[in-house]
This record gives structure tokens, sequence and C-alpha cells, in this order.
């Protein structure tokens, strides 16, 4: 299956163009990344890839055929699509979520699973290692077990391709490697074809075949990681100074910042933000907007949060890419801390790598500062620690520390004194 765009520019309206005559083809059985800032049309471009959208201007061909003369379930049969975010309020066990797969092949709507089905669904878990918690309810799993669940019902689809949205998001180190390895190795002995929006530079260069890179809707560059990735691409794109290295082991680039200078322009009183993996956007804008002198930290380098704190203008403590908070960051974090009046906890994932952002906000508390816990939307847990996190978090509640709805409610909070 070959999948070609040619010239495609989408726009929610006049004023909102996001994509603007993007072309590539993407090969059969190639692993393609999608990558760019935030906001440059990388998420657009997968969902007019699903006909989910449908472009202004330029066509999507698959197989040489106009993308809308397919029928849903004959794209649901070429296509398996994996969101950024799989929740479900109702008791789906996690093989009922990969059962979901199989629709595209039932006969009839009426008639139950056939006995390929189950074939089919007990192959595709039994390949994602999901299989031993197939009766668990879905909502019960943790970040990395329902994403392994969620590829799984994309496997058990029989698809021709897989189209990934950040695959990797609220994970932590151990599961990006355990998500990416897991696709790359689909990619390689299934012959699937595999496209994946992602943020981290790093991840997309150790797995990627080929890096469309786009800025402000265009695409900017196209090929191998070591011909997209390069520290002219990068600061014209992220805005970013790096240097790129080639690991003697892999041979694969990475990529890792020179310096980063901020311009802190707030004045009002200091608040410290914990965050990671897009969870510090929203609550950056609204504190900024409402005139606090914001940091945070400890993030990693090129995480989406790390270039939200860019935009803003507001300084970071920060580590490479897949490095867990050492010594130095740790000590830095608290000296942020030990700066600023009020701590903000947003619900970010917490694994083994970062868990030190939690011990700050002990630190705070301690300290006397005032800390406040944003919580997870939908009550969704962000613990990948072992319940370490969870502990500490409820702790922390114990001890003091206000819980918030959101951006508004802390907002409205801190605006009280």
């Amino acid at each position: 299956m070959e999948v070609r765009i040619d010239g495609v520019s989408f726009a929610f309206s006049e004023r909102i163009k996001v994509l603007k005559e993007v072309s590539l083809a993407v090969g059969h059985g190639e692993f393609l990344g999608i990558m760019g800032p935030n906001g440059s049309g990388k998420t657009t471009l997968l969902r007019c890839l699903t006909n989910f959208l449908r472009p202004q201007a330029g066509s999507i061909l698959i197989d040489s055929r106009p993308l809308g003369s397919y029928s849903s379930r004959d794209l649901a049969r070429m296509f398996a699509v994996v969101p950024q975010i799989s929740a479900t309020d109702f008791p789906f066990t996690a093989y009922d979520i990969v059962m979901m797969g199989r629709i595209p092949h039932a006969d009839s709507r009426l008639k139950g699973e056939s006995g390929a089905d189950a074939e089919a669904v007990q192959k595709a878990m039994e390949r994602t290692s999901t299989w031993e918690f197939a009766k668990r309810p879905f909502n019960a799993l943790s970040g990395g077990e329902r994403q392994r669940v969620i590829i799984a019902r994309a496997i058990a689809q029989h698809p021709k391709a897989l189209l990934l949205d950040e695959p990797t998001i609220y994970l932590d180190i151990s599961g990006q490697i355990e998500i990416m390895d897991l696709l790359k190795d689909l990619n390689r002995k299934e012959g699937l074809t595999v496209v994946a929006v992602l943020h981290d530079v790093n991840l997309a260069a150790r797995y990627c075949d080929r890096i469309a890179l786009l800025s402000n809707g265009r695409l900017e560059a196209l090929g191998p990681p070591g011909e997209v990735l390069t520290p002219e691409m990068i600061q014209s794109v992220y805005g970013v100074d790096v240097m790129v290295r080639k690991d003697p082991y892999t041979s694969a680039v990475y990529v890792m910042p020179r310096s980063v200078t901020w311009s802190p322009h707030r004045h009002g009183p200091r608040v410290h933000l914990l965050c990671g993996g897009g969870t510090g956007g929203p609550i950056m804008k609204s504190l900024t907007d409402a005139g606090y002198n914001l940091s945070a930290g400890v993030l990693n380098l090129l995480d989406s949060d790390f270039e939200n704190a860019k935009d803003l203008h507001v300084p970071v403590v920060a580590e490479p890419p897949f490095s867990p908070i050492g010594v130095e960051a740790h000590a830095n974090n608290l000296r942020f801390v030990d700066e600023s009046s009020v701590l903000v906890v947003a619900p970010f994932p917490v694994g083994p790598g970062n868990i030190r952002n939690l011990e700050a906000a002990e630190h705070a508390l301690r300290t006397g500062k005032n800390v406040f816990v944003v919580r997870p939307i939908g009550g969704q847990s962000i613990d990948f620690a072992g319940g370490r996190a969870d502990a500490i978090i409820k702790d922390l509640i114990t001890s003091g520390a206000i819980e918030v709805s959101g951006p508004e409610g802390l907002v409205a909070l801190l605006s009280k004194g």
C-alpha cells in the first residue's frame, strides 16, 4: 500500500490555516515520524489521512485511488488509529477493548464474535503482552498497559498501516521505550506501515526511517533522521541551539541543546510549577496571563512542556531526553522552589525517572510554601512508579496541600491570596 499526499491544505476558518500545501508519500512498510512544534499541524495531517477531516485543497491517494472514494469500512481495514488518549467510562475489560478492533471484519453488526475474531484478539494480545490481564477492567490498567491494549486493538484490526498520535504521551522513560520497541518490532516483523506523530526528537531519530518536519503548517524537511535533524533545521523550527551527535552503538543521531536563554518578564508573586508531558501548558498560560512570575522543572529537553515554557519565556530546570532527574538538576529544582512563594503540582505522569519532582513538592510543604495539587482529568491515575507517586500526592494533600480542579480554579485561589 502506498499513501500519497499532494498539496494538502486545511483551515478551520479563514484566519486559522493549519496545513499549507503539504506533499509527501509514505511507502509500504515504512516507519514515518511526523514532527514539529505545538500548533504546526501534525495531528491535523493525521486526521486528514484518516478522512476524519477533509482538506480544502490538494488530494490524498491510497494506491492511486482518492481517499474519499473508500468506504469507512474499507478505511478501517487499511488504517488502525491509536489516539493520544484512550479512556472510557464503561466497564469494558481489556479483552472487550481489543475485540472492538474486529468490527470492520464483522459480516453483521448483530452477529457475535466468531472463532476467527477470538483467535485474532488472542494473538494480538499475546503479541503486545496484554493477554495476562485480558479480563481486567480497562480503566484499572496503568498508562503503559492501556496503551499496549489500544495497540493490540489496532493489530487485531489486521490493518495495512498503524496511525498513531503521540503514542508515548503520559508515559515515563521506560514506558516510552517499551511502546516504541513494540511498534518497531511490528513494523519490521509484521511489515506494518507506521505513521506516528512524535514530540521527542531523540525517540524519532532512534526509531523512524524518515521524519516529516512541519512548521506553521508547512513541510520544512523530509528525509532520514540524520538529514532532517540538523542543528540548523532544529534552530529554525524549534528555536533551540543544539548539538547533533551520532550514537556509536546504534548509529542513530541524538540531539543535545547547547544552551537555553530565558527572558523572565513577569513581576508578580513567584510560582514554581512541576509538570511534564503537556500537562503544564494550560497552567503556564493561565498563570503568565494573570501576571505571575513563573518557573518550571524538572523537564526533559524538547518535552512538549519544555516547548511551552520556552514559548512563554519561563525559566526551567531541564535534563536531556530519556535522562532521569540527576543530583544537579534536583538541587536546581529545590533552589527554584526556595525562591518561590507557591508551588503547583500538575497531573503529570510520574515514573522512577522523575519521582524527584514530587520529592521537591514535599520539600516545599516542609519549608512552609503554599502547595497546590491540580487534579487529573477524569481522576485518571498518573502513577507509573509502583504506587509511590499516589502515596506522595495523598500525603501532600493530608499534610496541607490544596487540591484544585484546573488552571481557572488555581488562578482564582491564588488571586484570593
